[in-house]
């Protein structure tokens, strides 16, 4: 035996479908006779009869076997095995007549009982089969939120730095020098300009600074600082603020 778990399959289907086989027919053959005894005396109405009950627990067991492929329970098809199957082992008892024998409901009972426990017996294998082969549908990506943009994120303006000196940088203790308030003949400039920059600059020195101090500290406002802007600046201050301390250019 090469491949034991595909002949033990092999055995228990051919097992279960010969069941089902024997077991409807037995199940249709007394659903025929009672409908033949009860008014149907026709023999292709006689006939169909039976389907009408039997085929249910079908239907109904096939559509129980799609809803457990798919990963759900099926309630209406739970409903038409049970009304099938039920309504098949009713009438089978029913049709044998009172005061008759134990042994004759219970001869009728098994047909549609035997039926209903054959064919679910068929419904299990094929799941099994099919289950190994069906693979579960691919998780969609979920796609991430947007942040929204909070004011802390937002860029600030670039804020000028004092320029450290030999004379504070030696000081023991050195204290912050407060920027003097503009006088009435000097013009006022706006906070991060260039301007404000060289002028702050110039008095925090107390004279006139070289092009390399405001490239400098130009730079360390995050402002343009090459030398040409420095001294196109420096000329600008000097010749609007005529009171600067310090020297001034011959």
């Amino acid at each position: 035996m090469k491949n034991p778990a595909l002949t033990l399959a092999v055995i228990a289907a051919a097992a279960s479908i010969t069941l089902t086989g024997a077991a409807f027919w037995l199940s249709y053959e007394h659903l025929h006779d009672v409908a033949r005894n009860h008014g149907l005396a026709d023999a292709a109405r006689a006939w169909a009869w039976p389907a009408t009950v039997d085929l249910f627990v079908i239907v109904g067991e096939v559509l129980m076997l799609r809803a457990a492929l798919a990963g759900r329970t099926d309630r209406w098809a739970v409903f038409l095995t049970v009304a099938g199957s039920g309504g098949s082992i009713a009438l089978n008892v029913a049709g044998v007549g009172g005061g008759a024998d134990v042994m004759n409901y219970v001869v009728a009972a098994v047909p549609p009982v035997a039926a209903l426990l054959a064919f679910g017996a068929i419904m299990r294998q094929i799941h099994g089969m099919l289950a190994t082969r069906v693979a579960p549908a691919p998780a969609r990506p979920v796609a991430p939120r947007p942040v929204a943009a909070t004011p802390a994120a937002t860029a600030r303006p670039p804020v000028a730095r004092p320029l450290a000196t030999a004379s504070t940088a030696s000081s023991a203790a050195p204290t912050p020098a407060a920027t003097p308030e503009p006088s009435r003949d000097r013009p006022r400039y706006d906070t991060g300009t260039p301007q404000y920059i060289v002028h702050t600059l110039w008095l925090r020195l107390g004279h006139r600074p070289t092009e390399g101090a405001i490239v400098t500290a130009l730079g360390d406002a995050g402002l343009p600082n090459s030398r040409a802007q420095a001294g196109k600046i420096r000329r600008q201050v000097e010749a609007e603020n005529p009171a600067l301390p310090g020297p001034r250019a011959a």
